[in-house]
């Protein structure tokens, strides 16, 4: 009814000018109209359509919608944990170790790992900025930095599917069921594992409060698994260090009464006879 120096703009809701009103900007209205009963706009009209909201989407269309990236981002990792067991499986499976073995310290470890990954990427920019030579090595350090973090966090995370899957496969094959035992199998299983509780937030994201608990639940668990695989990966650096993976024996397990003692290939064990015996 009066005048506005300046932009006026409606959020789902009409903009009306009476006569008399005198607008001296622009007038928008996204997910309404401006309606003109009189008045004067100095500035630019326009009429935005908003976007529809989730709760205007069809339960079907957005189930489809997340299951279409759930599927998306599954197979991504189905295929880079394909790769990593073709052309890195030691690596993968002393990680995986590592993650069985040291699961309390993976975690802490992946856990402060985290919290200082962007305090270490500030101190190597800082190191190299301050000397010469090293400046015009920034970028390509920063390229190989980020890198290496996502290669350890996605690895590790892999390795955690990898652990998955060969518990889940042994538990198979006690229970007599016939399973062919490999890596690439230890990988899609955990990954599948690993997605049940996703498929649970596929299917029910759409109600309002227990979707947000399970999409809550989802990204809790998938950061838990995220950390301990990174932990571990930091642990075996790589997969080149074997002390946390519970491959290495101590010495005392590595004496002869240790050795005459422990069962082979489900033979069991027997007293070692005595020296004077025949």
């Amino acid at each position: 009814h009066g005048r506005i120096e300046g932009n006026v703009v409606a959020l789902d809701g009409d903009i009306v000018l009476h006569p008399g009103a005198v607008v001296t900007g622009d007038v928008m209205s996204i997910g309404g109209h401006v309606r003109q009963l009189g008045g004067l706009i100095n500035g630019s009209q326009m009429e935005v359509e908003a976007a529809p909201t989730e709760a205007a989407v069809s339960i079907p269309a957005q189930v489809a919608r997340r299951g279409a990236g759930l599927l998306g981002v599954g197979l991504t990792l189905i295929i880079l944990g394909l790769g990593v067991v073709t052309f890195g499986r030691p690596n993968l499976e002393i990680v995986s170790d590592t993650v069985v073995h040291s699961f309390g310290r993976a975690f802490l470890v992946g856990l402060l790992g985290q919290v200082l990954i962007l305090p270490t990427f500030g101190m190597l920019i800082v190191g190299l900025v301050l000397t010469i030579a090293g400046t015009v090595l920034v970028p390509f350090a920063a390229v190989v930095y980020v890198l290496i973090a996502i290669i350890a966090l996605v690895g590790g995370l892999l390795a955690v599917a990898h652990a998955m899957g060969e518990t889940i496969t042994r538990r198979r094959m006690a229970q007599g069921i016939m399973v062919s035992p490999n890596a690439y199998r230890y990988v899609i299983t955990g990954l599948a594992s690993l997605a049940t509780i996703w498929l649970a937030w596929v299917g029910f994201g759409w109600v309002p409060v227990a979707g947000g608990f399970v999409f809550a639940g989802a990204v809790l668990l998938t950061w838990s698994v995220a950390t301990v695989g990174f932990g571990a990966a930091l642990l075996s650096r790589g997969g080149v260090r074997e002390h946390f993976a519970g491959r290495i024996l101590p010495p005392e397990l590595m004496t002869d009464e240790y050795l005459w003692a422990t069962p082979q290939f489900g033979v069991p064990a027997v007293k070692r006879p005595p020296k004077d015996s025949k």
